[in-house]
């Protein structure tokens, strides 16, 4: 544990303890409890590196309690890495205190690329017996409670697809005369979750005389297993995706899940630990690239069909704080005919799903994605466009619990509409 001390100095030293990042913490402005902030958090690993305190069960809990949706470290005025200091706590709690059962089975799952795959699939052809139809046609209600999976009778959740996006389309869609050729990754959720999605991002892509290659043996990016300390894992992961993509001559790496991207961008640098794949995944980060950002580069095609509505956004915080992306889908958006775009307040701020943060805490996760509801149904927007497909699903369950009419979809699904390709 001693590197792992180390690393902790160089930044548990520059923390001032000035609180600034209690201004923006989503968790601290529900729970109001110094150790869910990351000062609070700072001064109990600024503990744990003096020998004060273990590395306990209870400490693994409280860091855990932590959305990670990196508001904290660009505000910090001493630059303290917040973010990246918990998800190494994370890691080093988990390999002390492992985690929980359902958490490794599912990860280690992961693993198992096509075992997972025909698991999903078959989830989708048997979901009906777990769960069924919620009001609306919004998602699906758990017929039973299911507390081990982060399910209670209330939350709604998307079905699983009964066709997967890679089992839909070809792992190579070609165009008459490419201009390009790109690799999508999909991750899991476009492919398993939000199929349409996916299908509008590679409509997109040949709509721009673009080649689109869809490697069939990608994998989940690992953003579940690191985040929440499994490395093992989470570096597995990493290098394979790193592997398939860097076997291919693309002239980008298409994303459309700002979880996938910020991954594949940055987070894998803390990872792979195997040289050759390290220095291959460095020449790949520069062309990862959202699906927003690609269309903003090469401009938004002409004769664009009209789509009547009105339309907000919310900054998923992997795209905005993650990739840097936050004007290219209002930028994209407010150049389509006839739609109203309006911005809401704090769009950038977290809806609270954090991944599986709103698994294990799903009150919390629901009270800040109220407060995100509250500033979206505000502007009067029938539809909030989103690039993030886990924001999508708990946005989606808010507006279901409170009987909204607004609707959630992704910023491509819109672009394709406006390309008359829908």
């Amino acid at each position: 544990m001693e590197q792992h001390y180390a690393k902790w100095q160089q930044q548990l030293v520059k923390c001032i303890r000035c609180g600034t990042c209690r201004s923006v913490c989503p968790v601290f402005q529900v729970s109001d409890n110094e150790n869910t902030t990351a000062r609070g958090k700072v001064k109990l690993l600024e503990a744990v590196s003096e020998g004060k305190l273990a590395l306990t069960p209870e400490l693994q809990a409280r860091m855990s309690k932590c959305l990670l949706c990196k508001a904290c470290a660009p505000g910090c005025p001493s630059g303290v890495r917040t973010d990246e200091l918990f998800l190494s706590a994370r890691r080093a709690l988990a390999v002390k205190n492992g985690l929980p059962i359902a958490k490794k089975l599912a990860f280690t799952g992961l693993t198992y690329r096509k075992l997972f795959d025909l698991g999903l699939k078959m989830g989708a052809a048997f979901q009906s017996i777990v769960f069924k139809d919620a009001p609306g046609g919004r998602g699906k209600l758990a017929r039973f409670p299911l507390p081990g999976a982060g399910l209670s009778q209330r939350r709604i959740i998307p079905p699983l697809a009964s066709t997967p996006l890679r089992s839909r389309l070809p792992e190579t869609s070609k165009v008459a005369s490419p201009k390009a050729r790109v690799a999508f990754y999909t991750g899991c959720m476009l492919n398993y979750v939000y199929p349409e999605s996916g299908e509008a991002i590679v409509k997109i892509l040949k709509a721009h005389d673009v080649e689109v290659v869809i490697p069939a043996r990608q994998s989940c990016c690992g953003t579940p297993a690191f985040t929440s300390g499994d490395y093992q894992v989470g570096r597995y992961l990493a290098e394979e995706n790193v592997k398939v993509l860097a076997a291919g001559n693309y002239d980008a790496i298409i994303t459309g899940c700002a979880s996938c991207g910020a991954a594949l961008k940055h987070e894998y640098g803390a990872i792979i630990e195997d040289p050759a794949v390290k220095t291959a995944w460095e020449a790949l980060a520069a062309k990862v690239k959202d699906i927003t950002q690609f269309v903003a580069e090469v401009g938004l095609k002409q004769d664009l069909r009209e789509v009547k509505a009105k339309i907000t956004y919310h900054d998923p915080c992997h795209l905005v704080r993650g990739m840097g992306v936050t004007k290219e889908p209002r930028q994209l958006l407010k150049a389509i005919p006839g739609v109203e775009y309006a911005e809401m307040k704090d769009a950038a701020k977290c809806c609270g799903a954090g991944g599986t943060f709103s698994m294990a805490y799903y009150d919390i996760a629901r009270t800040i994605n109220d407060w995100k509801l509250d500033n979206a149904e505000k502007t009067g927007a029938g539809i909030l466009a989103t690039g993030c497909s886990a924001c999508r699903m708990h946005i989606t369950d808010g507006l279901g619990q409170r009987g909204s009419s607004m609707r959630v979809l992704h910023t491509a699904e819109i672009i394709a509409q406006a390309y008359g390709l829908d």
